[in-house]
């Protein structure tokens, strides 16, 4: 069934935010963006070049769910998209290595810095940093936003077209065939335990149901 990714592609917007990433990098827009939450996006595009992963378009597709849910439950985007964006500062393709378990718990001590910089104020920087800190259950949600930043967070891995990139992502690392699809299993079955949101849930276990489908 995996020859009928490139269809389902073509059917999806992953193409359309494709083109979007690369258009944000050469034309970044300045104008309709909140200052903190570009500058978010331009160090976690640096951080992206030494740590080499996470891959930016699953990033970036995790944004676009963080803006229908912040838009649904009425979560401050701002804080919740500098969260997205400042989660993986510190990370390592390496599966599961001391740095990949730890990265929410290293990003956050890596970011803290930057706040009094950007002039974040106190309660927001501690929103954020719990943000970052809560999004693989190291500490509990203590805010909406952090709430609806773990679920965007999630459905990196939950969603077949999103599956899909990842698998994508795991073979440009030279992860073999077999291994590649059980990592794209064994990460699904992460992320939807991490899932809180009821309608969240319930669309992740439609995803899931096709991801296993094509992946098992």
């Amino acid at each position: 069934m995996l020859s009928d990714v490139y269809l389902l592609f073509m059917k999806s917007d992953i193409l359309k935010i494709y083109f979007l990433v690369l258009k944000s990098r050469i034309f970044p827009n300045k104008h309709n963006m909140n200052k903190n939450v570009l500058k978010a996006k331009r160090l976690m595009q640096e951080r992206l070049k030494t740590n080499k992963a996470p891959s930016e378009l699953l990033i970036e597709l995790a944004v676009k769910k963080w803006q229908e849910l912040s838009r649904k439950y009425k979560a401050n985007e701002d804080i919740v998209s500098i969260s997205l964006y400042l989660a993986h500062t510190i990370f390592s393709p390496e599966w599961w290595s001391d740095i990949q378990k730890n990265h929410p718990e290293l990003s956050a001590n890596f970011v803290k810095p930057c706040f009094d910089n950007w002039k974040v104020n106190q309660e927001d920087q501690n929103t954020i940093l719990n943000a970052i800190r809560a999004h693989h259950n190291d500490e509990p949600c203590e805010s909406l936003e952090a709430e609806v930043m773990k679920n965007a967070e999630c459905f990196k891995f939950v969603s077949l077209e999103w599956s899909l990139i990842w698998f994508h992502e795991l073979w440009l690392r030279r992860i073999a065939y077999n291994q590649s699809k059980e990592k794209v299993i064994k990460k699904m079955q992460q992320k939807l335990e991490l899932l809180t949101l009821d309608d969240c849930i319930l669309e992740a276990k439609h995803g899931c149901v096709k991801i296993e489908e094509i992946f098992s």
